[in-house]
């Protein structure tokens, strides 16, 4: 298989498995303790993906002990780190893991826009019904869970076909220190979930 059809795949995977998120389910295939384990075997590296999937989920289950929450789309950045590292990019994982978190910051903010338009459907479902008029129920829900799913493709398949080999010419290039940072960054992220789920469970006693 292609580069880019492996990429094309792994795309159309990652859109399927984030329509639990917000579309279909749920039934926590969405959660990056499942999307990136699932990933990282099909692409041979369970190992990674069970990994960077611990991480994630450690980072996007509850509020850092810093302050808040991550911003992102938790299957889109968790699937993006696994698929960048061990997919046809081969990054290093300190460079993956931001550029997940980069996909899954992108589209948190597509998602937004995506709900605004769920919110117009129900709508107008809820004015036909007033009216006294059947709702295009089934129209409706296709064309939602095919929206999500398209925007979740496009987005995958930009990060893993240009952004992954950008990011390979790119990253050697860096300073050292650049490298560094990121490095020390990743192996500093599962100590800050950590802490944000033993906050969570301090407050909840």
């Amino acid at each position: 298989m292609s580069p880019l059809a492996t990429d094309a795949a792994g795309a159309a995977a990652l859109a399927l498995l984030e329509l639990d998120e917000a579309s279909v389910g749920p039934f926590l295939l969405s959660r990056p303790f499942v999307t990136a384990p699932l990933l990282g075997f099909a692409l041979g590296s369970p190992w990674l993906g069970a990994a960077v999937g611990a991480v994630f989920e450690l980072l996007t289950l509850t509020e850092l002990p810093l302050g808040g929450c991550l911003d992102l789309s938790a299957p889109i950045a968790a699937g993006s780190a696994v698929f960048l590292a061990a997919g046809p990019a081969a990054l290093p994982l300190e460079a993956a893991f931001p550029a997940g978190l980069a996909a899954g910051w992108a589209h948190a903010r597509v998602e937004r826009a995506l709900r605004a338009r769920r919110a117009a459907a129900c709508r107008r479902a809820e004015e036909a019904l007033a009216a006294g008029r059947p709702p295009r129920l089934g129209a409706e829900i296709a064309g939602t869970i095919g929206v999500q799913a398209a925007a979740a493709f496009a987005l995958a398949l930009t990060v893993f076909a240009l952004g992954g080999p950008a990011l390979s010419r790119l990253w050697p290039l860096l300073p050292d220190a650049l490298r560094a940072g990121a490095r020390t960054a990743l192996e500093t992220a599962p100590w800050l979930g950590a802490g944000g789920l033993a906050a969570s469970l301090w407050r909840r006693a």
